[in-house]
């Protein structure tokens, strides 16, 4: 296509699932921007969702006779009042810095709308964010509350390693371990006899209990999605894990998906190389025997399994905050924009409203992130 606003000549490149299966990288791109790596390769093509090999995987934006954007697309799937969706998940959005201020990114987004029912991202940029809003997505966002389990990642990048740094943390940790002890108490006394059952894969005789509509509209889970973020990765740094949680006469009550990596920077609190915990996906099956309160503890637990810094949970807004007084910090908000096709369910005044979605942290990428 042209850009009547410069003399050069702007082209939207689509590679197709072929195109990405076959691997071969384009020859104009100096600053890698089309670069996937092995896994990420993998994740996209094994896709429980994915479509035709004539679909798209990847945009590229090229001007001036190089490779400037890019944007990946993973295919996923909404269900609405109307009957599911098909939709595509943007990832790895970016525009090469000399090239930025140019509206490619706009450009990007436009050209990922022509293919499927619906598009989406989660937990965009902060960058980003201004972008989606001005293009008309919905925003939903899901509230993010962190609690430290160690406070030397917050504190010796203020405090420093001398004696202050090291007194300070070890007063922080030894108050931070007291409350670890509490929640301890506070889960052995509230999940009762609830237990987590560790699985390698989703129970085929649970995937029924997957398809009851939480909400009008909510992201597609199954078994064959729930065994594809467990067995898939973007980078080998990052570890997932499945539990389902168990009365004591062993009926599952409701499942969780959590995951953990080392983050090199959290540059909203100043963090350097923070071993960060995540639940990023659940379903209660049988909320008058488990709650959230309770599934977030047993998640405290199968999460300290491997040691981490900081915990993470992020609940959609219009559910009651009860996670204050387990000692979670409110930490601003994880986005996920949404565009329907006009004349599509997505598209009506209902999808607008945040109470009418089911959504976890996990949907999208960020599952892999």
């Amino acid at each position: 296509m042209s850009d009547s606003g410069a003399a050069q000549e702007a082209v939207v490149h689509v590679v197709t699932n072929a195109e990405l299966r076959e691997g071969t990288p384009p020859g104009d791109d100096p600053d890698t921007i089309a670069a996937i790596s092995p896994n990420k390769r993998a994740a996209l093509l094994s896709n429980p969702l994915l479509g035709p090999e004539d679909e798209p995987a990847q945009i590229l934006f090229r001007l001036d006779d190089r490779l400037v954007g890019r944007l990946d697309l993973l295919a996923g799937e909404i269900e609405t009042p109307e009957g599911p969706a098909a939709c595509f998940w943007g990832s790895a959005l970016q525009v090469s810095p000399a090239y930025r201020g140019r509206q490619l990114g706009a450009t990007l987004l436009r050209a990922s709308e022509q293919f499927r029912e619906a598009t989406a991202a989660c937990a965009a940029s902060r960058m980003s964010r201004p972008l989606y809003s001005r293009l008309g997505y919905l925003d939903l966002a899901l509230r993010r509350h962190v609690l430290l389990r160690r406070t030397g990642p917050l504190l010796e990048p203020r405090l420093g390693n001398g004696a202050l740094g090291r007194s300070a943390t070890a007063a922080g940790d030894a108050v931070a371990g007291g409350h670890g002890r509490l929640l301890e108490l506070a889960r052995r006394r509230r999940a009762g006899s609830l237990a987590l059952e560790q699985r390698d894969v989703f129970p085929r005789e649970l995937e029924p209990r997957l398809r009851e509509g939480p909400a009008p509209f909510s992201m597609h889970r199954s078994a064959a999605w729930v065994d594809w973020v467990l067995r898939e990765s973007f980078t080998d740094e990052q570890r997932r894990a499945l539990y389902l949680v168990t009365t004591g006469g062993g009926e599952p009550v409701a499942y969780m998906l959590v995951k953990a990596r080392v983050y090199s920077s959290v540059t909203r609190w100043n963090l350097e190389n923070f071993h960060l915990g995540s639940l990023v996906d659940w379903r209660i099956f049988e909320p008058a025997v488990v709650g959230l309160e309770q599934l977030v503890l047993l998640a405290l637990e199968a999460l300290a399994a491997w040691n981490v810094a900081g915990v993470e949970v992020c609940v959609p807004e219009h559910e009651p905050d009860r996670l204050r007084r387990l000692g979670f910090l409110p930490a601003g908000a994880q986005h996920v924009f949404v565009r329907g096709s006009e004349g599509s369910a997505l598209a009506r005044p209902q999808a607008r409203e945040a109470r009418a979605w089911w959504l976890r942290p996990a949907e999208g990428d960020h599952v892999f992130s």
